[in-house]
């Protein structure tokens, strides 16, 4: 088993790197403080990332976008805001989804961009949420335009805010920038800042029509979706739970948001000298718990749900209903700690293969950065064992050997060992497989991301269909984000320093992970633009 942490999940592949921050306006920063924070980012990205050149143009050409960027900072200083939207071509240009940057986590957001909660189905954007204006319902229509901007034109411009590796992760991030005023004011500056913006829908029955929408509706409206045909599993204290579909039980649904709050991760962050660890576990109890942490951290590991009893509950009660099919919804699951792919595997087919669950490798490269972020790795450790042994800059090809080679990867307990409440259970030998595995169909949106779009293609790998919209993520492409942040202006700063290879020998997979059974335009409305569409697709699929 060889897991993959790409720990920055959706927050950073396909979150909104557009948010303004009220506080971070106020203060102009320098040329020189400017200049300096520019420099550092590019020093970043240049000694961690694997290849910042490949999809720019090469070094040339990344180098004269640097040059123009800092002969753009203004002599009297800029905003963060401002200084923030200077860069952000500059970073979109190396176009991968794991390498971003975002303004400080610590100031209040102003308020919110375009009340409209936009879904992706085919090649288009549909109104997701219940909402209506000037004497019609804007549910289910199309985004044609924004201030006569064209949809094409859009996508095009949020390629240059953003990188991003296909058209599935361009749209997620379209809609993300239009729910925010700085997002507005990077992508169409022709809005100019008013409080209504002019949105133009194609609307379901094949009317065009054009709206000038308020953009004072606030969250509240954005999350009155239309009522489901589904019951859904109960997410409130967990991001992992289950339940049965029908009376006869004979299909399940597990819902995995997303991987970061479960204990498994957080444990194997810690073993792994994780610098980011403390606070991604203290986030993690946050979300399902009304009090501060504890200062004890492993307090409060113990206190966040675990992977391995959701599982263990979930094979348990689908023997006892002999349950023969079960959907695993990973929409919007925007990653986490891969960890849970390999005791999802061990649960569902066994011990074998959870062992032999090695897709593909990566190539890591190791810098500065990476020893400031994962705290417990040494080059001493890394070169254990090497003829020539590596230096800081290099490129660990070790993974690509025993691929080609079809070596095991070792180490194999010393992985498991990382997790103690999955080794525990794991050391008792009490379920390793249901004697019939069911047959599994997995739910995609393209918001499957990162780990989450592991777990996908590892269940795939045994079988499992997919229904639903292709991911933003393609399988071979660039991710393990490193975290720092500019010296003067806070910015936060994520940089890919792994190269993934999840389908090594089949490039046209590796760009883009066609669905088994596509969620069409026309199927959706059949359904009423129900929020689980996918989910009453797949059931038709079964």
């Amino acid at each position: 088993m060889r897991t993959r942490s790409a720990h920055l999940a959706l927050v950073v592949a396909l979150g909104c790197v557009c948010v303004t921050h009220a506080a971070a306006q106020e203060t102009v920063y320098t040329q020189t403080a400017l200049v300096e924070d520019a420099r550092q980012l590019v020093a970043a990205i240049e000694s961690a990332h694997p290849d910042p050149y490949m999809q720019g143009g090469g070094t040339i050409a990344f180098h004269r976008r640097f040059q123009q960027t800092l002969a753009a900072i203004l002599p009297t200083g800029m905003t963060v805001a401002a200084f923030h939207r200077l860069l952000l071509p500059l970073v979109a240009a190396v176009g991968d989804g794991h390498t971003a940057i975002r303004l400080p986590q610590s100031s209040p957001r102003t308020p919110s961009g375009l009340p409209l909660q936009l879904g992706i189905v085919e090649r288009c954007m549909y109104v997701q949420n219940q909402v209506d204006l000037d004497g019609e319902h804007l549910l289910g229509g199309r985004l044609s335009a924004v201030e006569g901007i064209g949809f094409d034109e859009l996508l095009a411009r949020q390629n240059h805010l953003r990188g991003i590796e296909n058209e599935y992760g361009t749209m997620a991030l379209l809609g993300r920038s239009l729910q925010t005023r700085e997002g507005l004011k990077a992508l169409v500056p022709e809005w100019g800042g008013r409080n209504t913006l002019a949105v133009e829908l194609l609307l379901p029955d094949g009317r065009t029509r054009a709206f000038h929408i308020p953009l004072d509706a606030g969250d509240t409206s954005r999350s009155v979706l239309p009522s489901s045909r589904v019951t859904m599993p109960d997410l409130e204290h967990s991001d992992i739970a289950f339940c049965f579909l029908g009376e006869g039980r004979d299909t399940a649904l597990l819902v995995i948001k997303d991987m970061m709050a479960y204990r498994e991760g957080g444990e194997t962050w810690m073993a792994d000298g994780l610098s980011e660890a403390g606070e991604f576990i203290n986030a993690a109890y946050s979300r399902f718990h009304s009090t501060a942490p504890p200062q004890d951290v492993r307090a409060a590991l113990a206190a966040i749900p675990s992977a391995t009893e959701v599982f263990r509950d979930l094979v348990i009660a689908m023997k006892h209903a002999k349950t023969k099919t079960l959907l695993v919804d990973l929409r919007g699951n925007g990653g986490g700690n891969g960890f849970m792919s390999g005791i999802l595997l061990y649960f569902l087919y066994g011990d074998s293969a959870m062992r032999g669950y090695d897709e593909g490798y990566s190539i890591s490269r190791y810098s500065d950065l990476y020893f400031q972020v994962y705290t417990t790795a040494t080059l001493a450790d890394i070169n254990k064992g090497r003829a020539v042994a590596l230096e800081k800059g290099d490129y660990d090809f070790s993974e690509e050997e025993q691929y080609r080679s079809h070596r095991q990867v070792a180490d194999f307990d010393k992985e498991i060992a990382k997790s103690p409440t999955f080794s525990a259970f794991y050391r008792k030998g009490e379920q390793s497989g249901l004697p019939s595995p069911p047959r599994v169909i997995v739910l995609c949106s393209p918001l499957t991301y990162s780990s989450g779009f592991n777990l996908m293609t590892a269940l795939q790998n045994k079988g499992a269909t997919i229904v639903g919209t292709p991911s933003a993520q393609p399988g071979n492409n660039f991710g393990d984000s490193l975290i720092l942040r500019l010296k003067n202006t806070g910015i936060q700063a994520f940089v890919a320093f792994k190269q993934i290879l999840s389908f090594p020998d089949d490039p046209a997979r590796g760009r883009s992970l066609p669905v088994d059974t596509p969620l069409t335009y026309r199927k959706l409305a059949s359904y009423g633009f129900d929020p689980n569409a996918e989910v009453l697709l797949a059931l038709e699929a079964r």
